[in-house]
């Protein structure tokens, strides 16, 4: 979409929260809503000021607002809680290692803040955008797509709250999820089941799936393809597996699949990339940064202070030695060559580092990649086997792997394709933000404390557990009564 930040644009909005309660919003104007209304009767209009709110509203997921070096948006949240799982793990105490011990998630502490404050952020500033630009009903399609965009930011942000505040859909359904703030209001709202939030969020999603524009060649605005993928991942949450195979066959046609390798830029012009957020020397929070704690040859936490991330050993071993993605982790006798390269670089990496995320670039400059297409194509090849079409989602997976693994031969029994596919997504999206979602669906258990494993903190928790997600901000139960706050052990 249009991303012309006209003086106009920029003086329609300035969007902003409470200081102490991230349900309320304000709204400043320095145009009467008569001018403004007029104005935004054309839809080319409409949309460079509603491109120019929204600049703001990426940038809460780009983490340009935060201040602390665990909490740099929408990646220190896939960052946070892949290493609550067991196949990352942390060798060196350092940023995150809260996190990784399942430390963090008490009503005071900095995760359970930092989220809270980062997805109601974004959901106020998309009500504010609903309220002022998009509160009529109409069939114009540029219209619709235009509205499509802050209602996906309200339907992901409540996803991202949902789960991390509760466990996942199936089972749970009639538990506590989170207050639904669908308008900019100074009220007050208890928490709404967890149904309930995924009922909105299914609508806002819905629309955006269904009516969003089609811009494959830019991966900043969250569009129909982005929309689709969120549904998706959605209706996995619920077991709704013929709607996760719907959407995320419309997903995947936003990118085209290919194949990671040691020292991949992660730029988000990339082929396979559906979503993310473009960092530059102006905009990169530097040692605060996804590259920082990821990149080991980056001068940040990994590569100057050796805190590295690495896989656990155990589901290292289970890829098989013809896959390239085994490439990714280094290993002094599986990949002696690129084990020699990185060890040259940076003395202290080791077995089962990851080299990954290695080539992004200098300056930790590197893009947020929040959502690949693989997570789609993946999903839609699970809902298949699913829904019983198991020849099907095999030969899907076979044509996936085969890039990855000449050698590869999907399993034709669905039980046993069930475990592949799972084992694919773990190793094809490892580090990606998906793997804490997956593990709560799938309700598996965390197992570090097996014998041999390269974990430092083993600890052995059901995905169900009320360890596993995180309590409510104290703040907001100081400011809203109406909240209740979850049980955590």
């Amino acid at each position: 979409m249009n991303k012309i930040l006209l003086p106009l644009a920029l003086g329609a909005l300035l969007l902003s929260s409470c200081a102490n309660d991230f349900l309320s919003t304000d709204s400043t104007e320095y145009l009467t809503k008569s001018d403004r209304d007029k104005k935004t009767k054309d839809t080319k209009i409409l949309e460079k000021f509603s491109s120019a709110a929204l600049v703001a509203t990426y940038n809460v997921f780009g983490g340009s607002e935060r201040t602390r070096h665990d909490d740099f948006g929408l990646k220190a949240f896939h960052l946070a809680t892949d290493i609550m799982c067991e196949d990352m793990l942390m060798t060196q105490r350092n940023w995150f290692i809260f996190d990784y011990e399942h430390g963090n998630n008490q009503a005071q502490y900095r995760r359970t803040n930092s989220t809270w404050k980062m997805f109601y952020k974004a959901i106020s500033d998309a009500n504010i955008i609903l309220h002022d630009y998009y509160s009529e009903e109409k069939d114009d399609p540029d219209y619709k797509a235009l509205k499509s965009v802050p209602l996906a930011i309200r339907g992901i942000s409540f996803f991202h709250l949902v789960n991390f505040y509760q466990h996942t859909y199936k089972g749970h359904e009639d538990l506590l999820g989170v207050p639904l703030q669908l308008e900019p209001s100074e009220k007050k709202y208890p928490r709404a089941k967890v149904s309930e939030v995924y009922k909105q969020i299914i609508a806002d999603l819905t629309y955006a799936a269904d009516n969003g524009a089609k811009t494959p060649s830019d991966r900043v605005d969250i569009d129909k393809f982005v929309a689709a993928a969120y549904l998706a991942k959605v209706y996995a949450q619920m077991e709704d597996w013929p709607n996760v195979a719907k959407y995320a066959a419309v997903a995947k046609e936003g990118a085209a699949d290919m194949v990671s390798e040691p020292g991949r830029s992660w730029e988000i012009g990339a082929a396979d990339i559906l979503w993310g957020h473009q960092i530059t020397g102006v905009n990169t929070s530097l040692w605060a940064s996804y590259p920082s704690h990821m990149d080991p040859l980056q001068l940040g936490y990994a590569g100057k202070d050796g805190a590295f991330k690495s896989i656990h050993n155990k589901l290292y071993q289970k890829i098989p030695a013809t896959d390239s993605r085994r490439k990714l982790f280094l290993h002094d006798k599986d990949n002696k060559e690129i084990f020699e390269k990185y060890t040259a670089l940076r003395p202290k990496l080791a077995n089962y580092d990851q080299v990954k995320y290695s080539g992004t670039p200098a300056g930790m400059t590197g893009d947020y990649v929040y959502l690949r297409v693989q997570d789609p194509i993946l999903l839609e090849i699970e809902a298949l086997n699913e829904t019983g079409e198991t020849a099907k989602a095999a030969t899907l997976l076979n044509e996936f792997v085969a890039k990855r693994n000449p050698n590869f031969a999907a399993p034709t029994e669905q039980s046993a394709l069930r475990e592949e596919i799972r084992f694919q997504r773990r190793i094809e999206l490892w580090g990606e933000g998906t793997n804490w979602f997956d593990m709560k669906r799938w309700k598996l258990m965390i197992n570090r404390n097996v014998e041999g494993t390269n974990h430092t903190v083993k600890v052995d928790i059901a995905t169900d557990a009320p360890g596993f997600f995180h309590a409510l901000p104290q703040s907001e139960l100081d400011a809203n009564p109406l909240l209740e706050q979850n049980t955590i052990v």
